[in-house]
């Protein structure tokens, strides 16, 4: 059988309702090297991503003043992720004392890969590049992780999201791909090649994922 095709397993269900993000551009980003656990700051175009992102939250919760008194802002720890988080909470309102980083919203590691291009990597590293292509889902660079394990972190902090908040995670791509395997029923090579803009906002309501700005 197609590994695209193979269900998750566990799939997760009663999961509380949340909002999810991808940090705005960085110059990496535009450069297309591998980040992973670099922590780069996002660049002129990544603001403007994250204020548009911003809106479209402000939008939302204006729209549910009860929603909006329970919202709690939730970052990966990089830096990038945490000034998108900031202008979040700028324009929505949302206290600095609720935004919160967690380790598990953390980039996979690309170990040997971080800071390089894919054509970098495809010169220093064409026996695994060969391999990722055969297998995205599983494929873990020199020292670095895999979608399979940063689906093990996010399935652990999905089940530990309060149902009595509405929480604004702020990730990364990798990480967002993870959900589509977790809640949507996305077979792995499936999830980890689907396409997700910087400042994309992604809703899930307890029973879909919904892309609501990309």
């Amino acid at each position: 059988m197609d590994k695209s095709l193979q269900p998750p397993s566990p799939r997760l269900t009663a999961v509380a309702p949340f909002y999810a993000l991808r940090h705005g551009e960085t110059e990496w980003n535009r450069q297309g090297r591998f980040q992973g656990h670099c922590d780069i700051p996002i660049n002129a175009s990544g603001r403007r991503q994250a204020a548009e992102a911003a809106k479209t939250l402000a939008g939302l919760l204006a729209a549910d003043r009860a929603a909006r008194r329970r919202v709690v802002v939730l970052s990966s720890p990089l830096r990038r992720a945490v000034e998108t988080a900031e202008e979040i909470c700028r324009q929505t309102g949302v206290p600095a004392e609720m935004l919160r980083t967690d380790e598990r919203l953390r980039e996979i590691a690309f170990g040997a890969w971080e800071g390089l291009t894919t054509l970098e990597v495809k010169a220093r590293f064409p026996q695994e590049r060969r391999a990722r292509k055969q297998d995205r889902w599983a494929f873990a660079p020199p020292g670095g992780q895999s979608h399979a394990d940063a689906a093990d972190a996010m399935r652990g902090l999905l089940r530990d999201l309060p149902s009595d908040g509405l929480p604004i995670l702020v990730t990364h791509s990798g990480n967002i791909r993870t959900l589509y395997y977790l809640l949507a029923g996305y077979g792995g090579n499936a999830s980890a090649v689907l396409p997700v803009p910087h400042g994309s906002v992604l809703g899930w309501d307890g029973r879909r994922l919904e892309w609501i700005s990309q």
